[in-house]
């Protein structure tokens, strides 16, 4: 299917160019979800420039300077209007992917020694419909950032075990190759925590390529497990303390994270459809009988694959790789995004790796059987569609959001951020109407039930928002922006008591009240 002989630079210039050729329409994609709202434009520390408090501390549960000084950055020398442009940041997110690729080709290219198979594989790393979201979202570039220097620092580690075939422990660890893989791998835990399963990433491929000296390798990977330990503290302490399941016991944990498996293995199989949130929470999973099922397939799968690990090790090494890489998400611990779904596409960004490693092994069965040859062809081109499909979706935040809702309308946040866009536009019967789907689904969102009182304030429908913000008192009822708010729609109404009573309310709760309005209440 390729000449090994063809130069490895043509390769090279052929991946970074499909690439951009594959993802260049993000250039002139917006900002979507949180690129804005959390990451970029109300990041007040990055629209200042302020860098060394990425550096002294955590920003929104995570602790990732590395990807925060890189976005400050790109904000600094692109950034010549007061409004930010999303194409600079696209433009990142493109190059980083693109890179990857390549880093991908050099690795298996080191490991198999075969320029056609790492070539496909890398393809396949490359356009894989699951990696849109990645690419075509902002904010995801801090997996892709992580990624980057995670594949260069598995590279760096095997260019060693390549260049020394019999080494010690003490000459592995203090080689320069180790030395600079562990600065990487320090990066990479900084510009995401989930690089955390790199060492078990790198012992796999080490058992693989390199089994005759397996235990020395993985003596020396207990190095990295260590440098790993500060950022789990860290980034442990600065997640929100209301992770822990609500009623939902330690061995319904087991069948969540095997759910969560066979969709990884489901969507890597048949990426369709996919979308940005799939809505599928802890308390929906255990509700579905299925999860027994869909958990005996993939412990089956794992099983026999451990067992076979000897007859079938690339098989075995792949499917390792995949489980290590999404075992953090699946669901045995809590993590904060499970409140809106178990899954995302993004999670299998760096576990793609594993699915790499299948091509060589079907390749290897295309020199027997030639009908596979275009099957395999017929995948990749398949895969190209689907991926042109799915990047078109996350054009801006309305195709983000209805692409989600038409396959997938159980999810209450989904609906909360298509009412936010509709409220902005100034579209309030429709954000209304989502709003009120969102708490259908969640009757205790509080920011739905703010959103919706003041889209009814916006159509005159007073009664409705009295009820809103009544609602939302009576579950949080230490919330002085809500009295603020109530204090105005009764100024409105002419209800003068009860909106100096929410103002003194709401200045008790160390709400700051404008001096203006106060004077207003008081003349009346």
């Amino acid at each position: 299917m390729l000449d090994n002989a063809t130069n490895k630079k043509y390769l090279i210039l052929f991946l970074f160019a499909l690439s951009f050729i594959v993802y260049a329409r993000t250039l002139n994609y917006g900002f979507v979800w949180d690129d804005e709202r959390i990451h970029l434009t109300s990041n007040q520390q990055l629209m200042q420039g302020d860098i060394k408090s990425f550096w002294s501390k955590p920003y929104s549960g995570m602790y990732i300077p590395v990807s925060y000084t890189t976005w400050a950055f790109v904000k600094n020398t692109s950034d010549h209007n007061t409004e930010l442009s999303p194409k600079p940041f696209h433009l990142l997110n493109i190059l980083t992917h693109s890179i990857n690729c390549i880093l991908v080709f050099q690795l298996l290219l080191l490991l198999f020694k075969n320029q056609a198979h790492a070539f496909w594989a890398s393809i396949l790393f490359l356009l894989h419909p699951i990696q849109v979201e990645s690419v075509a979202w902002i904010s995801e570039f801090r997996g892709l950032c992580s990624a980057f220097f995670s594949l260069l620092a598995l590279i760096g580690v095997f260019k060693y075990f390549e260049k020394n075939l019999v080494f010690t422990l003490r000459s592995f660890i203090t080689s320069r190759h180790f030395i600079i893989a562990s600065f990487l791998f320090v990066l990479a835990l900084l510009s995401k925590p989930s690089a955390i399963v790199l060492p078990c990433v790198a012992g796999v491929l080490a058992w693989r390529f390199y089994r005759d000296n397996f235990k020395t390798i993985w003596k020396g990977l207990l190095i990295w497990v260590l440098l790993l330990l500060p950022i789990l503290v860290i980034t442990k302490a600065s997640q929100p303390n209301d992770l822990a399941y609500s009623g939902i016991s330690l061995w319904q944990r087991f069948f969540i994270a095997g759910d969560s498996f066979f969709f990884y293995f489901s969507k890597l199989v048949f990426p369709y459809p996919l979308a940005v949130c799939y809505g599928n929470t802890p308390e929906l999973i255990v509700s579905d009988k299925l999860i027994y099922l869909t958990t005996a397939v993939c412990l089956a799968i794992v099983c026999f694959l451990f067992i076979k690990r000897k007859l079938y090790p690339l098989l075995f090494s792949g499917v390792a790789i995949i489980v290590i890489c999404v075992l953090p998400v699946l669901g045995l611990v809590p993590f904060e995004y499970q409140k809106h779904a178990t899954v995302a596409d993004r999670y299998v960004y760096f576990g793609m790796l594993g699915v790499a490693l299948f091509v060589p092994l079907i390749m290897e069965r295309v020199k027997q059987h030639a009908w596979l040859k275009f099957s395999l062809l017929a995948v990749l081109l398949f895969y190209l569609v689907l991926n042109i499909q799915q990047t078109t979706t996350w054009k801006n935040e309305f195709t983000v959001w209805d692409h989600t809702l038409k396959h997938y309308q159980n999810s209450s946040k989904v609906y909360y951020n298509r009412g936010v866009e509709y409220s902005k536009m100034k579209k309030y019967p429709e954000a209304i109407s989502d709003y009120t789907n969102s708490l259908v689904l969640e009757p205790r969102y509080l920011d739905a039930l703010f959103n919706r009182a003041n889209a009814y304030e916006n159509v005159n429908n007073t009664v409705s928002a009295f009820y809103d913000y009544n609602t939302y008192l009576s579950i949080d009822a230490n919330d002085g922006s809500v009295y603020f708010k109530r204090a105005h729609l009764n100024y409105k109404t002419g209800n003068i008591q009860e909106a100096i009573a929410d103002v003194e309310k709401a200045e008790r709760l160390g709400f700051p009240v404008s001096a203006k309005f106060k004077k207003k209440l008081h003349e009346h």
